[in-house]
């Protein structure tokens, strides 16, 4: 899987941007704010569906017309022209000029992506590595979006009717566990929480390695979650939320230790890039290919060892890989003599 040209417009802070591609190690280098992880971004776009740093309005290039705001993404892949078009009202697919479906889309296309924020995962919060799994998976079962969105369409419905039944259990003292709406909603909630922590343990025993094993904490603990659900209810009327569930729960990494807790910044930033390499070789286990590769300035976040192991050249020769860096210098020169150079502050 191979990017052969790259053509943005109205995107970001580029209006109308060609980028020919013609190695399989592309360096984008240049001062800050020269757009270089904004090239990564639209690969992310054309080939995940999704940004991992914006919602789905902000990269729209905003020096246009409100009532004519669009922006355009076109990537030469194999030979293939893949073309997304968003504007206000709309989002169009196409295939060699041809429109198609998300799903047909993007079940030809991957990518992964590590930057500095990844770097932090095991530090910030249980959100952001739940969405990591989420979007590991998503991207080796398209299928997975569709369960995801309902869940969260469902967990906000339970929500919603907990804060009613909250409010007369403050005001009248009523805790109605047996209420048939609630019963509705968790029944409903508990059959696609089950289904999400299945997949995310499945996962978790997946992409662990040798090198590091990457453990899944359920907030039901070992209790079945239908009974730690129905155990909940008085709790979750109590506080108007449901407590127990996907949306609680969380992951961590051992090396023979918990890295979380016991491991150096060095040694987390390590566990973060072996983590890397065995999602990427599990995806493309899966897909029956290699994703693209993007990252994004992480050079700057890891000491000369680290960097090395980082580009290894095993790893790299495996896929297309593009990375950003202030100054391209800093890399290993074997990979520096391998790859495009393509420099963003002559883009202006």
């Amino acid at each position: 899987m191979i990017i052969r040209n790259i053509k943005l417009s109205n995107f970001r802070k580029f209006g109308e941007i060609e980028i020919p591609i013609n190695k399989e190690i592309v360096i984008l280098y240049g001062d800050n704010a020269q757009g270089k992880s904004t090239i990564l971004e639209s690969i992310m776009l054309i080939t995940n569906g999704f940004s991992p740093w914006a919602s789905s309005d902000e990269y729209i290039y905003t020096n246009q017309e409100d009532n004519k705001k669009y922006t355009r993404i076109e990537i030469n892949i194999d030979g293939k022209i893949f073309s997304f078009f968003k504007d206000n009202t709309k989002r169009v697919f196409q295939i060699d000029s041809k429109r198609t479906t998300p799903k047909k889309f993007f079940e030809e296309t991957a990518s992964t992506t590590f930057n500095p924020e990844q770097i932090e995962i095991l530090m910030i919060s249980p959100s952001k590595r739940r969405e990591f799994l989420d979007e590991t998976i998503s991207l080796i079962n398209y299928d997975y979006s569709d369960t995801l969105k309902t869940f969260k369409k469902t967990l906000r419905q339970r929500n919603s009717y907990l804060k009613r039944l909250s409010k007369d259990f403050y005001e009248r003292g009523t805790i109605a566990i047996n209420d048939t709406q609630l019963n509705f909603w968790t029944e409903k909630f508990t059959k696609l929480a089950e289904e999400i922590q299945k997949k995310r343990i499945q996962l978790c025993r997946e992409i662990s390695s040798e090198y590091i094993r990457m453990e899944y904490i359920k907030s039901n603990g070992e209790t079945p979650l239908e009974e730690k659900i129905e155990m909940s209810k008085k709790r979750d009327i109590a506080t108007g939320y449901t407590n127990i569930g996907p949306h609680r729960d969380d992951w961590n990494l051992i090396n023979g230790m918990d890295i979380k807790k016991f491991g150096s910044r060095g040694e987390k930033r390590l566990s973060i890039g072996q983590l890397l390499f065995s999602k990427q070789e599990l995806v493309a286990k899966k897909l029956g290919f290699y994703p693209i590769l993007l990252l994004d300035d992480i050079s700057s976040e890891l000491d000369k060892e680290n960097t090395k192991k980082i580009f290894n050249k095993n790893f790299l020769s495996k896929q297309q890989t593009f990375i950003t860096t202030i100054d391209y210098k800093n890399l290993p020169r074997e990979v520096i003599e391998k790859a495009q150079l393509i420099n963003l502050n002559s883009f202006k």
